[in-house]
């Protein structure tokens, strides 16, 4: 069964600065509405994945062949890892604007895997950071905090909301509160030594402001 608006959390991104980057990543496919397939996107799509040209029986239209192609791509984990990576590119060469986009339709997207979506929730906390949003990136860190404590992302976005409490929001009775939950959920992870290292410096913190 064919999910709907399986393609709505792309829908903004048919623009010609990123259509360069979409169509070898699958994409393409995220942007047809099978309920209401626009011909021109699926004409781009048969000639990306089908070889189809004008003049082929079906060129336009969303017929079973099509449709067939469309769902072996849009229930394909590696889509979704493509969009993934190219997030990565944005941010690495410092577009964030473009790699928020793209994290935000992964974090959206109804076929995208949880384990996927988990990276891109993180990877936007860090980019909110880097932006020096911090309270936005705190909050994104804290999304992570429902997973269970075996999750690697979940335990280093406790560490961070700390950090970013301690070190760039000033406010030291949460980055306390949140360091000793890291100490009493993760005893013996290898963080321990900083976490120690950081309460130390917030207790003396809050001597000076007592005193």
């Amino acid at each position: 069964m064919i999910q709907k608006n399986t393609s709505y959390f792309l829908i903004g991104i048919l623009f010609l600065g990123y259509f360069s980057h979409l169509q070898g990543s699958g994409a393409i496919a995220l942007l047809i509405d099978p309920s209401n397939p626009d011909s021109n996107k699926v004409k781009i799509f048969q000639e990306t994945y089908m070889g189809m040209l004008e003049g082929d029986s079906g060129y336009g239209s969303f017929g079973p062949k099509t449709t067939a192609k469309w769902q072996e791509i849009i229930y394909d984990h590696g889509t979704y890892e493509n969009l993934y990576k190219e997030a990565v590119i944005f941010k690495e060469d410092s577009n964030f604007m473009d790699s928020n986009k793209f994290l935000h339709y992964l974090i959206d997207a109804p076929n995208c895997s949880n384990a996927l979506k988990l990276k891109a929730k993180f990877m936007r906390s860090q980019l909110f950071y880097d932006l020096s949003l911090y309270v936005e990136s705190v909050d994104y860190f804290k999304l992570l905090l429902s997973e269970d404590k075996s999750n690697e992302l979940r335990k280093k976005s406790l560490f961070m909301i700390a950090y970013i409490y301690n070190n760039n929001l000033d406010m030291y009775t949460d980055a306390l509160n949140y360091y000793n939950q890291f100490l009493l959920e993760y005893k013996n992870d290898e963080l321990i030594p900083s976490v120690k290292f950081e309460v130390d410096q917030i207790n003396e913190i809050l001597e000076r402001i007592k005193g």
